[in-house]
C-alpha cells in the first residue's frame, strides 16, 4: 500500500484528498481515505477544512498547525471586500489601549498568544453567553479579526490555549505584576472575600471536562477577592466544592500576603465566621466585618434578648431609600472584645413572613416552631473588630454586593464546553480569562457611570449592543467604518474615543 494526495480543481479552487494505492488481483485500485479540504499552499502542504480550519499535512509528518505567515496571508486575502461588525470591538480595544493602564500587562501574559487572548476577552464581553466552540464563527464576522489576525480560535486550539493560560507560572507572574500596579495606587488594600460553588446548584452548567479516559465532572468552590475601595477584582483561587468557606479564608489571606498585598480589612459573609478565623484575623491585626449565620448561638441569643425592644425610633438608621432598626452592642468574640450590630429590616421581614407562613402550613410545622421562626425573620447580626456607628456599618458591609456582581458575571457569561485536556489547568485558564474580562468590564462600567447623567440611561451591555450595529467595510489595505449614529457618538464621547473615517489595514 502507498498513500498519496490527489488534487482536483473545481470552479477555480483546488481540493485535495488523501488516497491509498492498492493492488487487488493484480489490478491497481485507489482507495479514498479522507478529504483534506481546499488547498491553500501546495508546496508547504497547507489545507483548510470546516472540521480543522487551516492546518498543515504531510504524508510523513501527518497533521500539524499551519505556518503563521500562511494563515495571516490567506486570512488577509479572504477578508477583502467584507462587511464586519465594528463598533463594539473598536470601542473595547480603544478603551483598553487608551483609557486603562493594563494594555501592556495583557500583552505580556502570553506574548506568542496575544491575539488569541485578546480575541477571547472580546468574545467573553461582547457576546451573549456563547460557548467557546462558537468563537471562530463570531471572530470571522467581527472587526476583531482585523485587530488580532493571529488569533487561533478553533475548539482544540482554544483548549490548548486555556491550558497555557492556566499554568501556575503564568498565573503567578500575572498577579505579581497586577497586584504590584494596584499596590502603588492604593497603599494597602481592604478586601472583600466571598465564594460560590460552580456546579448544578447555580445558574451555570456543571463544569465538565473531557479526559482521554472519559468524562469527569468538577464541582468547584471559587473564591474571589475584591478591593473594597475601588471595587476592582484583585485575585481568585479555587478549590474542591467540599472545602468549607471557613477554611479558605486564612489560605486566601496568606496567599495575598506572599504576593506583597497587605490586607487591612476583610469583609466576609457568614460562611467565613468561625472561632479559628476570628482568632487568625485578630492575630494578624486584620480588622473584619462579618455577618453571623442565623444558626449561630450569638445570633439566636441577641435576637431573643433584643428583638422586642429594637423597634424604637431612637434605633432607626437610614439605608438606601428606607430605614432599618439597628443597635450596637459590645460582645465577646471567642475571647476577643468585639462589637455586634443587631438589625431589623421591616421590608425583609414582611417578604419572608409571607413566604414562610404558607410554606410552614404546608409542611405541618408545629405552632411553636412557626412562632420561633417568625420572631427571627428580618433580623440580621453583623460583627466587627472595630467600633463603628450603626449608620456606617450597613453600607460598609453591603459593599459585598460588588463580589456578588462578579459572581453574577461568572455564572451568566461563562460556559465551558467539553474540551480534550490533560489536567485541570483548563479550569484555571477559563477562570483566568474570566478574571481578565471582569477587570476590563469593571473599569468600563465605572467610567460609563462616572460620566453618565441619570437621564442618559446608558449601561455597559447596552453600549455593546448598540455599537455592534456600526459596521465596517474591509478593502485591500484599508477599513472604512460606517458613520456612527447620534447614540453611538454619545458613547464614544463619554469615553473620549473618536470614531475614525478610515483605518489602514495590512
Amino acid at each position: 500500500m502507498a498513500k498519496f494526495i490527489r488534487y482536483q480543481t473545481k470552479q477555480g479552487k483546488t481540493y485535495a484528498q488523501l488516497m491509498d494505492a492498492l493492488r487487488e488481483d493484480g489490478k491497481k485500485r485507489n482507495l479514498y481515505i479522507v478529504n483534506l479540504g481546499i488547498v491553500i499552499d501546495k508546496e508547504q502542504g497547507v489545507f483548510k477544512s470546516k472540521e480543522r480550519g487551516m492546518y498543515s499535512f504531510s504524508l510523513d509528518g501527518g497533521y500539524g498547525d499551519a505556518p503563521p505567515e500562511i494563515e495571516i496571508l490567506y486570512s488577509d486575502v479572504k477578508k477583502e471586500n467584507l462587511i464586519l461588525d465594528f463598533g463594539d470591538s473598536f470601542m473595547l480595544d480603544s478603551y483598553l489601549r487608551d483609557n486603562t493602564p493594563f494594555a501592556g500587562l495583557f500583552d505580556d501574559i502570553l506574548p506568542n498568544q496575544r491575539d488569541t487572548l485578546l480575541s477571547l476577552i472580546h468574545y467573553r464581553l461582547l457576546t451573549d453567553k456563547k460557548a467557546y466552540r462558537c468563537a471562530q464563527s463570531w471572530y470571522e464576522g467581527n472587526y476583531v479579526s482585523i485587530l488580532y489576525p493571529k488569533a487561533r480560535l478553533q475548539s482544540q486550539k482554544i483548549g490548548d490555549f486555556l491550558v497555557m493560560l492556566g499554568s501556575e507560572d503564568v498565573v503567578r507572574n500575572f498577579f505579581a505584576s497586577y497586584l504590584g500596579m494596584l499596590k502603588i495606587e492604593n497603599k494597602g488594600l481592604g478586601i472583600l472575600i466571598d465564594s460560590s460553588g460552580l456546579n448544578n446548584s447555580v445558574d451555570m452548567p456543571l463544569t465538565t471536562v473531557s479526559y482521554q479516559n472519559g468524562d469527569i465532572a468538577f464541582d468547584m468552590r471559587l473564591v474571589y477577592v475584591i478591593d473594597r475601595i475601588s471595587g476592582m477584582p484583585l485575585y481568585f483561587r479555587y478549590c474542591p466544592d467540599n472545602v468549607l468557606d471557613i477554611s479558605t479564608l486564612q489560605a486566601t489571606v496568606e496567599e495575598l500576603k506572599q504576593m506583597g498585598v497587605k490586607t487591612d480589612m476583610a469583609l466576609v459573609d457568614a460562611g467565613y465566621y468561625s472561632n479559628d478565623n476570628v482568632d487568625a484575623l485578630y492575630a494578624d491585626e486584620i480588622d473584619f466585618v462579618s455577618r453571623v449565620g442565623t444558626n449561630r448561638k450569638l445570633f439566636k441569643d441577641l435576637v431573643a434578648k433584643h428583638s422586642k425592644s429594637l423597634q424604637q425610633a431612637k434605633y432607626m438608621v437610614p439605608f438606601k431609600s428606607s430605614a432599618v432598626y439597628m443597635r450596637r452592642l459590645t460582645v465577646d468574640l471567642h475571647g476577643h472584645e468585639g462589637y455586634a450590630y443587631i438589625g431589623l429590616d421591616i421590608d425583609s421581614h414582611n417578604r419572608q413572613e409571607e413566604k414562610f407562613s404558607l410554606q410552614a402550613l404546608n409542611d405541618n410545622i408545629t405552632f411553636d416552631e412557626i412562632d420561633n421562626k417568625m420572631n427571627e425573620l428580618g433580623f440580621f447580626v453583623i460583627v466587627s473588630s472595630q467600633k463603628m456607628d450603626c449608620k456606617d456599618i450597613i453600607p460598609l458591609y453591603y459593599n459585598r454586593v460588588q463580589v456578588e456582581q462578579v459572581f453574577d458575571i461568572e455564572k451568566n457569561n461563562d460556559e465551558l464546553v467539553s474540551l480534550r485536556i490533560h489536567g485541570d489547568e483548563i479550569i484555571s485558564g477559563h477562570l483566568m480569562l474570566t478574571f481578565l474580562s471582569n477587570m476590563v468590564f469593571h473599569l468600563l462600567q465605572k467610567d460609563l457611570l462616572l460620566n453618565t447623567q441619570k437621564e442618559d440611561n446608558i449601561n455597559t451591555e447596552g453600549c455593546f449592543q448598540l455599537l455592534r450595529n456600526q459596521k465596517c467595510k474591509v478593502y485591500d489595505g484599508v477599513v472604512i467604518p460606517q458613520e456612527p449614529t447620534k447614540n453611538m457618538c454619545d458613547i464614544y464621547d463619554l469615553l473620549k474615543i473618536q470614531s475614525p473615517v478610515s483605518i489602514p489595514s495590512k
